[in-house]
């Protein structure tokens, strides 16, 4: 009767722990699937914000009662800092989106084999997603300020002017903010996958 209990017990374990691997397995592909989406956007967002330039016939005032001067003036993602460090960022976050799928790739095999592995790449991922955040953030109030002006500072709106460079910096802000979106879901399901699998030992 013992044996069978403990048979019993032995089979049952063995079934919770297939139930988790076949989860960790699909936790897995999602996982991937996010990272690809990841890739896409952050790199899609760098070459957008990185070919974004924009050259116009600005009318400027010197003296009230004069006519205004007709100045050709460019608008180029170079010139302003927070740009610069929006373009990096999207771009290693897109490198590292790849090096992540390709070290997952490697270290793929047994649980604890998986578990030590992707602690270091949730640590990546949460780097990545704070260097994200922190991009999107930078870039977003500039490009209020270039929208609206800041009348405390004298701060003069540009964006009448560069219409469509501000539309293409605000599309690769759209987008960045989507690759954001994903390494967040990342985060999300490893703790999720995470709880299963402490739940079932």
């Amino acid at each position: 009767m013992k044996t069978l209990e403990t048979s019993n017990g032995a089979s049952g374990s063995n079934e919770g722990k297939n139930r988790c691997d076949e989860e960790m397995v699909k936790c897995r592909r999602y996982e991937m699937i996010l990272r690809i989406m990841g890739l896409i956007f952050t790199l899609v967002a760098a070459i957008v914000a990185g070919s974004n330039k924009d050259t116009e016939s600005v009318a400027i005032s010197l003296v009230d009662g004069l006519p205004p001067l007709h100045l050709t003036l460019t608008a180029k993602w170079s010139y302003m800092s927070s740009t610069v460090y929006f373009v990096a960022v999207n771009a290693i976050a897109c490198a590292y989106a790849a090096i992540s799928m390709a070290f997952i790739a490697l270290i793929g095999g047994g649980r604890e084999r998986n578990w030590k592995g992707s602690i270091l790449v949730v640590a990546l991922d949460l780097t990545m997603l704070a260097l994200l955040f922190s991009a999107n953030g930078a870039s977003a109030s500039i490009g209020l300020i270039a929208l609206n002006g800041n009348s405390h500072t004298q701060w003069h709106k540009v964006c009448y002017a560069f219409k469509r460079y501000c539309i293409q910096g605000g599309a690769a802000l759209v987008i960045s903010m989507f690759g954001s979106f994903f390494f967040f879901c990342i985060v999300l399901l490893f703790t999720y996958n995470l709880h299963r699998t402490t739940l079932n030992y």
